[in-house]
């Protein structure tokens, strides 16, 4: 499954990137569900489809916040 992750990371970003501030993941209408049961599979989203602190540290490593100079 981590070479699931690191061959097509995109996807999930994406996915990831599809919520809300309450933290559940919403399927784009673009997206295959076949994405969202494999971030499942793989912990990075609830079987209730929130956002986990697993997917949380994806998202952070996959577009990590850069800082504004002074």
């Amino acid at each position: 499954m981590r070479d699931m992750l690191n061959q097509s990371s995109q996807p999930f970003e994406k996915l990831l990137a599809s919520r809300y501030g309450d933290g559940l993941i919403y399927l784009p209408k673009s997206m295959n569900s076949c994405v969202l049961r494999d971030a499942v599979n793989l912990g990075l989203v609830s079987e209730d489809g929130f956002l986990t602190s697993k997917g949380r540290n994806y998202l952070a490593r996959a577009k990590p916040v850069t800082s504004v100079g002074k």
